[in-house]
């Protein structure tokens, strides 16, 4: 989509106002539940900022992409300095930043492709032949958007239209792609320490198949590269239910997130939050990207599906992106993937990303972590209050497991604290999980023991 450009000094200082107003404020912590992301353009056709658009929808996070070969065509002379005249930042990612400041939704940037003067003269697709250049690099853009805070190292590097060196059932991409990786994390947090790194960023399919490439990734000393989350993007090739049994061949669809998170703490010996930065079906018809798609209504319907099963497994997903927010302009094989039309009608899929769990919506709860069995047969039980962001019904569950012992639901209004009080005959002691679903939001999950 072609955004309209404005003098790049114009938005350098907006930037700069921005971060100076934000300056001293508490850097954001890891998600303690899935976020609401999304692909999507800075302004819509015609011009107009598409951040109230964002904001409407309860977006967390907004995704975009950063070139390396298109942002540094020839070598900078000093290349971990956002100013070098060699640096020809996107001006579209400019204004995403300062929508983004303003708006209070978080932007995650995926940064991959190399230029021809740091691999040799190869295509873009090749790594370079010094992992410290690319380093250099997420420097300069991590001191160019200092918010920014969630970043994304090459995606879908398991594939080898995407990534050089690869080869089929290999693991000599994935080693390739480690260095790189390792050399990032420790530039991004040289910058800062709440940079997150999400590292991987496979995708259903590949060269080499998503657990194989987590487990190929090592360092020429056969230590794991460093990363906060592992990214992956789960296109579905079946309706998104978690009950199914992981795909044959390695393939890991939306219907495996459970496995491949599993895959991954057995890959790095500790559990790993996965980021699941695309995630999509196309409407209406096939085109030149994929051949598959369904109804309107069904997409929609992959969409609630898949945002459930991400907020349902709580801290194992840190957070799910949609792409993306448009369809393409008609046209011979043009892409129906987005929530709306390119003429922005609303899709079925705009109200069920509207629906879909937020971060940002999570409504606060305060409850005892303790309570008697006596206290929890009588009136008063176990007594919550939740102030919900939305209003609508909230649903209030205590599990052990995936068991529900007790449950109750009550209706909220936006903004206004509410007293709750759930009550169970037979509950056992031990240890619960209080699960707190309220409009729009992601849930609130409270460790609560009886006794």
């Amino acid at each position: 989509m072609l955004l309209r450009s404005r003098p790049r000094i114009v938005v350098a200082t907006a930037l700069a106002l921005l971060v100076a107003s934000l300056a001293g404020s508490a850097a954001p912590a890891p998600a303690p539940a899935a976020e609401k992301a999304l692909w999507g353009p800075a302004t819509l056709p015609g011009g107009a900022s598409a951040f109230g658009l964002y904001s409407r929808l309860g977006i967390d996070t907004l995704q975009m992409s950063v070139g390396w070969a298109a942002v540094a065509p020839t070598r900078p002379a000093a290349p971990t300095d956002p100013a070098d005249p060699a640096y020809h930042w996107p001006p579209e990612v400019d204004l995403a930043a300062v929508g983004a400041g303003r708006s209070g939704i978080g932007l995650s940037l995926l940064v991959a492709n190399t230029p021809p003067w740091a691999n040799g003269g190869r295509s873009r697709l090749w790594r370079p032949d010094r992992a410290q250049d690319f380093a250099d690099f997420l420097t300069a853009a991590a001191r160019r958007y200092p918010l920014v805070r969630r970043w994304m190292i090459w995606g879908e590097p398991n594939r080898h239209d995407r990534f050089q060196p690869n080869g089929r059932n290999s693991p000599t991409g994935p080693r390739a792609y480690a260095a790189l990786l390792d050399a990032s994390y420790g530039a991004l947090k040289r910058v800062s320490r709440h940079n997150i790194v999400i590292g991987a960023n496979t995708w259903t399919s590949g060269t080499v198949k998503p657990a194989d490439f987590v487990r190929w990734m090592r360092l020429a000393n056969r230590r794991r590269p460093r990363l906060d989350w592992l990214g992956h993007n789960p296109f579905p090739f079946r309706a998104p239910n978690l009950a199914q049994p992981p795909l044959a061949g390695g393939f890991r669809d939306i219907s495996d997130t459970d496995t491949l998170s599993r895959e991954v703490r057995r890959a790095y010996g500790r559990p790993i939050p996965l980021w699941l930065s695309e995630y999509t079906i196309q409407s209406d018809r096939g085109s030149r990207v994929f051949a598959t798609f369904v109804p309107r209504a069904a997409q929609a319907r992959f969409l609630t599906a898949g945002f459930g099963i991400a907020d349902g497994l709580g801290r194992a997903v840190a957070g799910l992106g949609w792409l993306g927010l448009l369809d393409e302009p008609p046209a011979p094989g043009s892409t129906n993937l987005g929530l709306m039309t390119f003429a922005l009608a609303p899709k079925p899929a705009f109200a069920a990303m509207l629906r879909a769990p937020s971060e940002r919506l999570r409504p606060a709860v305060t409850t005892a972590a303790t309570v008697s069995r006596a206290r929890l047969r009588g009136a008063a039980g176990l007594a919550m209050t939740v102030t919900a962001k939305a209003a609508g019904t909230v649903i209030v569950e205590l599990r052990r497991g995936a068991a529900v012992r007790a449950r109750t639901r009550f209706t909220a209004r936006a903004g206004r604290r509410a007293t709750a009080h759930l009550r169970s005959l037979a509950t056992a002691p031990g240890r619960y999980v209080l699960h707190v679903r309220a409009p729009r939001a992601a849930t609130v999950r409270r460790a609560v023991r009886v006794r």
